[in-house]
């Protein structure tokens, strides 16, 4: 088995801003100085050492959850205070009156960032009319320049252009990690504006307003976290990080929410949601997004190849820590058991947090996990810092869930601090600032306890699955203590997929750094750039709107995917529609570049020779774009896989790639504490293969109920427009790091 060290020295070598000297190619040209005058806003950075921390009490959602069967939820801007009170009373009007945010309006509660929690019940069905209430020319487009240059929703046409964008917001909502038809999975073609524009994935249930559309949620998977928040093509960064994101809560007979519940959990007041991002601001406390060379980089560094992509920045990463929509906030609690429900609402940040006594800096009480994204683990488990296995931490990526208990029994007028010290980007940023984003919240057990606790204590070893008066036990895809597919398992296809970073080629004539980052070499739209040839060959095939898949499941199928990681940060790869399990981890052989502490990995040499000569679209001499010839055996990016997708490598794999194992080395790590549930978002770790098992069924069907061609789903997953798998780095999946997904019969 590899160890973790080996992982830490890769990860502590690889410095940021590490080139990767590969060829470059084309989404497009643009003019440098028009990117210098794209986004002059007026704004000025506020450094988030200024902002007070720790003044301003969580908002909390207990009393303001909303269960109806049927609601409406509206996409409204407005001003919340996000930062303390005290900050927006000195400001002149209408800073005053707090910050522009987008959010939603959740039936009859207030419109808020984030939203009110909706709540449904299993095995019923949830109807939802969302409605795009936002202005016609939102004030926030002052500050948040959506690229044109990028593969955008584009209401307007006018894809390419340089110029910031200034029309009707498209909006669409994708409620993440549901088993839920197509038609209202929320996928990125299926936007629509307050005028009544559409995209072309564009669904609902009924005929309804111009400016809506009309979703129903089955509801039929476990209790567990889902998270609700808009996925638009090419901006779902912008439109997140201004506060269109929400929980949503599945509940069942066991896990009912209310005080004395079957498992004891938790409830009522001391059951709280946690949505953990980063953020910036300017002086006027409003959101900074550093998005052009002449806004000012901030944390993030300017956009890094603006003659093609003039306001995309790799990574967006705030210098203050918000959480339920309040910067550095506190929550009093009582010496007793609370339930928190967190959802990394970041767009690029990992954070790894522990609890510390806030006055002595000793540890705090410890923080147990319960659940992960598919629901409740068998058992609780003490999460740990998968670089140091001894070293409890719970550690999320973009996009993932955790369900914990924390115990402040005996605690009385003690404080603790929720710490961060995830590196930014992981693994191969720079640390945390101390006093800074190196903290996210603080408890005070400063409440008189109002009544005996006689929750489920996790530290007891008591179970959550398989008694009496619980769900059944986790059914395993896969073996976590051995790493490999538990017993009567088998996959029916092995997928071999590379995550790919395309960057500039400096000196001439444009920059270094990231471009684009691709799922297996392959662009959203499946074709390869400038030409209307298939990526992967023959074996793909349109989705229900056109676009070229070559993920295609059968329904029924158990399915191994391995992704390998050549780039130099770890990516969330998030699954719509169904629930996987890890199934391990393992090295590739890698080196370190001497120049520039870059990360060489073996498995580039054989990828690259095997991709064939001809002209494709890229970069010519003078700087312009056009047909350029690509020697045999040198990449070229966007061209999809080196061999056809469909046939078989060496492996027995497909995918199109040469054969992982010849570049593997080590044995594989198991799944640590916290993965050892059902996942719809999984850490990629750069130098690694990570192995899922993904089953085209209910999270809930045996082992051997189904098989491919067999469905159980309460629904046809294989009609409508398709799904889409994707890194949950927001960043990224607004520029290519995205792919239509389609189960086939």
């Amino acid at each position: 088995m590899t160890s973790r060290r080996q992982f830490i020295q890769v990860g502590a070598a690889v410095g940021v801003g590490s080139l990767i000297r590969w060829q470059i190619d084309s989404k497009g040209s643009s003019l440098f100085q028009a990117a210098r005058a794209l986004a002059a806003s007026g704004q000025t950075a506020l450094l988030g050492s200024r902002v007070p921390q720790f003044v301003t009490p969580l908002p909390t959602f207990n009393g303001r959850r909303v269960s109806e069967m049927a609601m409406q939820v509206g996409m409204l801007e407005f001003q919340q205070k996000v930062l303390p009170d005290s900050f927006y009373a000195s400001l002149p009007a209408p800073y005053n009156a707090g910050t522009y945010v987008w959010g939603y309006k959740v039936g009859n509660t207030a419109p808020s960032y984030p939203a009110s929690t909706i709540v449904a019940k299993r095995g019923t069905m949830t109807f939802v009319k969302y409605v795009n209430s936002l202005p016609i020319t939102p004030y926030l487009q002052k500050s948040l320049t959506i690229d044109q240059t990028l593969h955008w929703a584009d209401p307007l046409g006018q894809m390419s252009a340089t110029q910031a964008y200034a029309g009707p917001q498209p909006g669409v909502v994708h409620m993440h990690g549901a088993e839920v038809p197509s038609e209202y999975d929320g996928v990125p073609d299926a936007w629509w504006t307050p005028d009544g524009k559409r995209g072309k994935a564009y669904s609902t249930m009924v005929p309804t307003d111009p400016n809506a559309a009309v979703y129903c949620y089955p509801n039929r998977q476990p209790a567990t976290t889902l998270w609700f928040h808009d996925h638009t093509l090419g901006m779902t960064r912008i439109s997140v990080l201004s506060g269109l994101a929400g929980m949503y809560l599945i509940r069942d007979q066991f896990d009912t929410g209310l005080v004395g519940n079957p498992l004891g959990l938790p409830a009522g007041d001391q059951e709280i949601e946690l949505i953990l991002q980063d953020r910036q601001f300017d002086t006027n406390g409003q959101w900074y997004f550093p998005d052009s060379t002449s806004k000012g980089a901030g944390l993030n560094g300017d956009p890094t190849n603006p003659l093609i992509h003039p306001n995309w920045i790799p990574e967006f990463f705030g210098d203050t820590i918000v959480v339920n929509g309040r910067t550095w906030p506190y929550l009093e609690v009582e010496p007793r058991r609370y339930r928190f429900r967190v959802v990394n609402g970041a767009n690029a940040r990992f954070f790894r947090m522990n609890l510390i006594d806030s006055t002595s800096a000793a540890a705090g009480p410890t923080i147990w996990q319960i659940g992960s994204d598919g629901g409740q683990f068998d058992r609780p488990v003490k999460p740990t810092d998968h670089e140091n296995l001894s070293r409890l931490a719970l550690f999320m990526a973009p996009g993932e869930r955790a369900d914990i208990i924390v115990d402040f029994t005996g605690l009385a007028g003690k404080s603790f601090t929720l710490t961060n010290d995830a590196q930014f980007p992981y693994p191969s940023g720079g640390p945390v600032t101390a006093g800074l984003d190196d903290r996210v919240m603080q408890f005070r057990v400063t409440k008189p306890l109002s009544s005996r606790d006689s929750t489920f204590d996790p530290a007891s070893g008591g179970a959550l699955r398989g008694g009496a008066n619980q769900e059944k036990a986790i059914v395993r895809l896969s073996n976590p203590t051995t790493g490999r597919l538990a017993s009567g398992v088998a996959a029916d296809v092995v997928r071999q997929l590379v995550l790919v970073e395309v960057e500039g080629n400096p000196p001439a004539p444009q920059p270094g750094g990231p471009i684009e980052v691709l799922l297996n070499n392959t662009r959203w739209d499946g074709l390869r750039e400038g030409t209307k040839e298939v990526a992967g060959g023959p074996g793909a095939r349109p989705d229900g709107i056109g676009d070229m898949v070559t993920e295609l499941p059968r329904v029924g199928a158990t399915e191994v995917w391995e992704i390998m990681n050549l780039t130099q940060d770890a990516h969330p790869i998030h699954l719509h529609l169904i629930q996987f399990q890890l199934l391990n981890r393992q090295q590739i052989q890698t080196r370190i570049d001497p120049l520039d502490g870059s990360a060489i990995y073996a498995y580039r040499a054989t990828y690259d020779s095997k991709f064939p000569g001809g002209k494709y679209v890229g970069q010519l001499a003078d700087g312009s774009w056009g047909p350029t010839s690509y020697a045999a055996g040198n990449y070229i990016p966007g061209f999809g896989p080196p061999h056809s997708y469909t046939t078989k490598n060496a492996d027995g794999s497909i995918g199109g790639n040469p054969a992982f194992s010849p570049t593997l080395v080590g044995g594989t790590l198991v799944p640590e504490a916290g993965e050892v549930g059902w996942k719809d978002t999984i850490k990629v770790y750069p130098g690694y293969v990570t192995r899922i098992v993904a089953r085209w069924t209910p999270q809930e069907t045996a082992v051997g109920a189904a098989g491919p061609g067999t469905n159980l789903f309460p629904f046809d997953p294989t009609q409508g427009p398709g799904y889409v798998w994707h890194c949950h780095i927001l960043d990224h999946e607004d520029n290519e790091m995205m792919r239509p997904l389609k189960p086939i019969n």
